[in-house]
């Protein structure tokens, strides 16, 4: 069974880490942006989607992937089935990098308290980083070409990484493999379910060990919300 929240975590509610990014100035994100992102949808969810940062649409209307590479993620989630309501999305650094480079190590390192107080306050069963820069966050040796699709642990969380929908955009072949991955989802969620109550050890999984999930493990006792997780589908 998931453990509560810890009392160290400096903020009690998703809304709260929101109303501090929306006010944050902890790196130089913060001169150029129109507004913050902090990211949105359940707070109970059992998907947590993370993305890189917000591109233009995204600094406008201070809203996670809404833009041609939101419409396109909403497309692949309702391919699932999962409705945009039902998971929570966010990015690793909440404010638009300049022509949407990307984010520098400094700005990433100031962001991680917010992402990582989200997900210890959502709780998400399955955590889907979208792109390499997410990736690494959790794996720093991973490839998101070799690790895409794969169903990993980081802590006590499963972890299923996909291609970035800008990136499917793109190339028609990158979209053809997230389609076939984002169909994966169900399946990370009855390996998050059938996982061991323990914390697991973080994965390296490019340069080290690949752990998936296997059959092997014992499963851990039920949630009271866990039917309603594979009722999403």
């Amino acid at each position: 069974m998931r453990t509560p929240p810890s009392s160290d975590i400096p903020w009690p509610t998703v809304e709260a880490v929101a109303e501090q990014v929306r006010a944050c100035t902890l790196c130089g994100l913060a001169d150029g942006r129109t507004t913050a992102v902090p990211g949105e949808g359940s707070a109970a969810s059992g998907f947590m989607f993370i993305g890189e940062g917000p591109g233009f649409h995204e600094d406008v209307q201070g809203r996670p992937f809404v833009g041609r590479a939101g419409a396109l993620l909403d497309e692949l989630l309702a391919g699932v089935p999962l409705r945009r309501e039902d998971v929570f999305i966010t990015n690793v650094v909440k404010c638009r990098p300049p022509d949407n480079r990307d984010p520098q190590a400094a700005e990433v390192a100031a962001c991680w308290p917010y992402l990582e107080a989200q997900i210890a306050l959502v709780r998400p069963r399955v955590i889907v980083p979208l792109g390499r820069h997410s990736l690494v966050r959790f794996f720093p040796d991973a490839r998101i070409s070799g690790d895409h699709g794969r169903i990993l642990n980081w802590r006590e969380y499963v972890v299923c990484p996909l291609y970035h929908p800008a990136a499917a955009l793109r190339s028609q072949n990158v979209r053809a493999t997230l389609e076939a991955d984002m169909r994966r989802l169900p399946q990370a969620m009855i390996a998050a379910l059938g996982q061991a109550a323990a914390p697991v050890a973080e994965a390296r999984p490019a340069h080290g060990p690949r752990r998936e999930q296997g059959s092997s493990e014992p499963p851990s006792p039920s949630r009271g919300d866990d039917q309603g997780q594979l009722d999403l589908f």
